[in-house]
């Protein structure tokens, strides 16, 4: 069988073999390669499907089956159709995870400065049964009323970016989880839920030096992804820390929180495997909860145990921190 292909056959048909090399370096750790890929992937992903059509329409059909099969492999990561109303029933827990940023951070001009009227406005409109913050501020922390139970993880003396746990529940017993040599850490909370108890982990892995400031100023593309590297690396640690903490606990748990690692990344698949992602199993749209640019990552997460039902995911567009809000409803079986 012979084939003729043009210039533009043989770059299309490169990029499908790139994103067959992105996907497998979300499972394989192929050190810098790896890096790149975790964080292109949604562009790589829409050259692909442009490939591939190309290649229909131009009856290369072989090889646009490459960029098919690849396509309805991969499209689940990408984007779901899962949105439906749910009955809140009073078996229904629900839970919120935002990055508030010491709520100082607006994106956009209109809101001011500060931030923190608007996220409390909003969180207080949801309402959620649970409530997990990054990043956030002691002093604006204990503002926050509308919760019996609490868990604050300020010390003073550690140095550690603040996290908090919130619950309408009863707090019966609590953690830290410190990550050596960064300002990174987790905590957790044992939370009893009518006949049950349920382990929530708040965590905030390391954080990219991908920020809006780098991306408009000018770096060395060598010492850049070679510190990208190094934060994979610290994440892939502390995603080990987390997991192997919550398989000890002998408890139903989620794992929520500021990954800052996308779906691609090895840091998401240590802590995903064996759970079961909210986004992919309730989620609807690209489920972005930072945007770089406008260039969409999902990088805010909520993992549960197998006993943990997931009934809807909802995101956000808010512009009131550089992280997005997930809330998510649920049940315990």
């Amino acid at each position: 069988m012979n084939f003729h292909f043009t210039k533009i056959d043989k770059f299309l048909i490169v990029i499908q073999i790139i994103l067959l090399a992105g996907i497998a370096g979300s499972f394989l750790d192929f050190g810098l390669i790896s890096v790149f890929f975790s964080l292109s992937m949604p562009l790589i992903f829409v050259l692909s499907c442009m490939a591939a059509l190309y290649l229909v329409l131009f009856k290369k059909y072989y090889f646009s089956l490459i960029g098919i099969v690849l396509f309805l492999f991969s499209f689940n990561f990408f984007y779901q159709f899962s949105k439906i109303d749910i009955d809140k029933t009073t078996n229904t827990v629900s839970l919120m995870t935002y990055n508030v940023r010491a709520y100082e951070h607006s994106v956009s001009k209109n809101i001011g400065a500060h931030a923190s009227v608007s996220i409390a406005q909003f969180v207080d409109s949801i309402s959620p049964d649970i409530l997990i913050l990054q990043e956030s501020d002691y002093k604006r922390g204990r503002k926050i009323t509308n919760y019996p139970y609490h868990f604050l993880g300020y010390r003073e003396s550690i140095g550690k970016s603040l996290l908090e746990i919130y619950s309408k529940y009863e707090i019966i017993d609590k953690g830290y989880i410190d990550f050596p040599d960064t300002r990174n850490n987790a905590i957790y909370a044992d939370i009893k839920i009518d006949e049950d108890t349920i382990r929530v982990y708040n965590l905030h892995l390391q954080s990219y030096v991908i920020n809006r400031y780098i991306a408009n100023t000018s770096y060395d593309n060598y010492n850049f992804w070679y510190n990208l590297n190094n934060v994979i690396s610290k994440q892939i640690e502390q995603a080990t820390l987390v997991k192997t903490h919550a398989l000890k606990s002998n408890k139903k748990f989620i794992i929520s929180g500021d990954f800052n690692a996308t779906q691609f990344s090895k840091p998401y698949r240590l802590l995903k495997t064996g759970l079961n992602d909210s986004f992919i199993s309730k989620g609807n749209g690209l489920g972005t909860t930072f945007s770089l640019k406008n260039y969409p990552l999902r990088l805010d997460y909520f993992l549960s145990h197998e006993q943990i039902n997931i009934l809807s995911h909802d995101n956000f567009d808010l512009n009131l921190s550089d992280h997005e809000p997930i809330c998510v409803y649920f049940t315990i079986k």
